[in-house]
């Protein structure tokens, strides 16, 4: 999925406010090395010790060479196997919802978000930073007005805020404003929907990106300090996650005869693609939010960028999806009862990736055939998915500086796979073997890094075999 969110009140919130942290996450679009790509810890056997082996030989070549399906964690959904089933198979996002979701039901509304509350995304890039916001336009922050093109600038210290303005975000010199403040919030001159990037707030966070967001902004002191809030309705929300998630252009193919609402029918894949996305959050909301996310990228991500890559495409899929939802089948609890997570009638938690390879993973759905994976269509547009099959080529010297303890490579050797698909299926351990016959076993992820970072399209998964080892 690219930044990772949190959901649930906290202490000086209502509890219709998600609050979702925003982490990154590599999506069918987006290059990202590290999403879906959880780091796996080393698992030594043994103390990496030599082992019954000795002197085996050195590695055959200067590189390892890899084959590999897919690219993200393999659980829920395949996003370029939603667009080839939407844009050649012709299947409607029901269908690609209820493929890939074994064992959820659709609900269209009367759900946790079917009022569109709003949500908090935490900017946890700019955690522990100033919060600074501009705009083209008119607006406020903390009660105090604020001319378009001005800059504003709130610091926490000893739990309260103090404001300071100046000419633009990159200025030196800041005037104060006010101080001793609460959880200041900013707000633009229009909050609407149809906002313009002239109209809504800019957040300039401390890593350089400035970052145009719907709805308002808060500073928030958190119990591990400062935090920036993008706080906006959760349709909006939606709009944004799949303009980073998926592409508009998808939404061009497949012809539209016989197609819903007489659009291409690649149009159904940015469909199911709104409904992943919502029932996401929603799931976050039931779980009473702040809940316990991952500290960096895995397959738990969802990109939040903002307003900035918004199409009338990708609006129209989450406005004719809007509130609709994944739940867990039967029916749910009385109104106002605990959330129990897994119940009837709750969100689910619809975990999405960038491509499966052919073979999803069985976790919280059921591992299914991804045929639709495979899609290529020739066009001006990203519509090929490059990592269906893709090759890596890692130098042996990089293999034996990630895993020291073995010394000189002799072998990298897969022990243990899922039995599901070509290979034998997705690794899940290898062993790193040095000539010494000294060895370390890892995780199928560990060597995710070097495998995206040494082949075309950065494609990652744990589905790879060795081609020229001994």
């Amino acid at each position: 999925m690219v930044p990772e969110r949190e959901v649930s009140g906290i202490n000086g919130h209502s509890t219709n406010i998600a609050h979702i942290r925003n982490i990154k996450r590599c999506s069918a679009v987006l290059v990202c090395v590290s999403l879906g790509v959880p780091a796996g810890p080393l698992l030594l056997t043994g103390s990496a010790a030599a082992t019954a082996r000795s002197s085996l030989a050195p590695f055959p070549a200067p590189n390892v060479d890899f084959v590999g399906l897919g690219n993200g964690s393999g659980l829920g959904m395949g996003q370029w196997g939603a667009f080839g089933y939407a844009a050649l198979g012709h299947a409607p996002y029901r269908w690609i919802l209820a493929h890939y979701y074994g064992g959820t039901t659709l609900s269209p509304g009367d759900n946790l978000v079917s009022k569109d509350p709003r949500i908090s995304v935490d900017l946890n890039e700019n955690d522990g930073d100033p919060v600074v916001v501009t705009s083209g336009s008119a607006f406020s922050f903390g009660g105090h007005s604020f001319l378009g093109g001005q800059a504003v600038r709130a610091v926490l210290s000893s739990g309260r805020w103090t404001l300071s303005d100046a000419a633009g975000c990159s200025s030196t010199k800041w005037a104060r404003v006010a101080s001793n403040l609460v959880n200041p919030v900013a707000v633009p001159s229009s909050v609407q929907p149809s906002a313009t990037l002239n109209e809504v707030l800019t957040v300039c966070e401390g890593n350089g990106v400035d970052l145009a967001v719907r709805g308002t902004v808060e500073a928030y002191g958190s119990p591990r300090g400062a935090v920036t809030l993008s706080i906006l309705p959760v349709e909006e929300y939606v709009r944004s996650v799949i303009s980073a998630e998926v592409s508009w252009s998808w939404g061009l193919f497949g012809g539209s005869d016989g197609s819903p609402q007489g659009r291409p029918w690649g149009f159904q894949a940015l469909e199911a693609q709104a409904v992943a996305t919502r029932s996401y959050v929603a799931a976050e909301l039931a779980s009473g939010g702040w809940a316990p996310y991952a500290t960096a990228c895995d397959s738990y991500c969802q990109s939040y960028p903002g307003m900035a890559n918004e199409s009338p495409i990708l609006n129209a899929a989450a406005t004719d999806t809007a509130g609709q939802i994944l739940e867990q089948p039967g029916t749910p609890g009385a109104p106002g009862a605990p959330v129990t997570p897994g119940a009837p009638g709750t969100p689910v938690f619809a975990e999405y990736f960038a491509s499966s390879g052919g073979y999803t993973v069985s976790g919280r759905f059921p591992s299914v055939v991804d045929r639709g994976d495979v899609v290529c269509i020739k066009s001006g547009y990203y519509t090929c998915n490059p990592c269906h099959k893709w090759w890596a080529s890692v130098p042996v010297r990089s293999v034996e500086k990630t895993f020291p303890s073995v010394g000189r490579l002799a072998a990298v050797e897969v022990t243990q796979r899922n039995g599901l698909g070509s290979l034998g299926g997705r690794v899940e351990s290898v062993e790193i073997v040095g000539t010494t016959g000294a060895k370390v076993s890892v995780s199928s992820y560990a060597l995710g890094s070097l495998l995206a970072g040494n082949n075309p399209h950065y494609c990652v998964s744990d589905w790879y075999g060795v081609t020229n080892g001994p």
